[in-house]
């Protein structure tokens, strides 16, 4: 049987509200279920075939390979949705950049530019810095967005920088 992704929207829009997701439903046949970004969509299992998932719409949400891949694999149907809302965002495209603020977190013990008072007014300072340093990160093949790791780099860079202009 060939399901194809809008099936699998058509059916979640008419079964599963939009309230509290990364996407909705008017465009969830091109953005990742999970991070909103533009990507090709693979389908996933809510619950994985080898635990007894069938290959029905009912049973499939679109996802990035890289989510996909962070997708949980349980006999659970609603985790799915947990997870997915768990991880939304409120802009499109801004998801990989949140977790780079967490991933700066974890690695440096604190938020990025909690040092600076008001950061904002150095705002030109910033985005000068950002285009030097944006131009020296890279992606790994076929992701299409830098990843968390490169993000947290680029804070650091960016609050290093700033702090040496304070």
């Amino acid at each position: 049987m060939d399901i194809t992704h809008q099936k699998i929207v058509d059916y979640w829009a008419d079964n599963q509200s939009e309230c509290g997701l990364s996407i909705d439903w008017a465009e969830a046949h091109k953005l990742c279920w999970r991070c909103a970004h533009k990507r090709q969509l693979q389908r996933c299992h809510i619950i994985p075939r080898s635990l007894g998932g069938p290959e029905n719409p009912s049973n499939l949400v679109l996802l990035c390979a890289q989510c996909r891949s962070e997708a949980p694999n349980v006999d659970d149907s609603n985790f799915m949705w947990v997870w997915l809302r768990a991880h939304a965002v409120e802009f499109y495209g801004t998801y990989w950049y949140e977790r780079g603020f967490k991933e700066y977190e974890y690695i440096f013990g604190k938020k990025p530019f909690s040092e600076v008072e008001n950061p904002e007014i150095f705002m030109p300072e910033i985005q000068l810095a950002m285009k030097t340093y944006i131009s020296k990160t890279s992606t790994h093949w076929g992701q299409g967005k830098i990843n968390p790791a490169t993000v947290a780099w680029l804070f650091h860079k960016l609050e290093t920088e700033l702090a040496t202009t304070l």
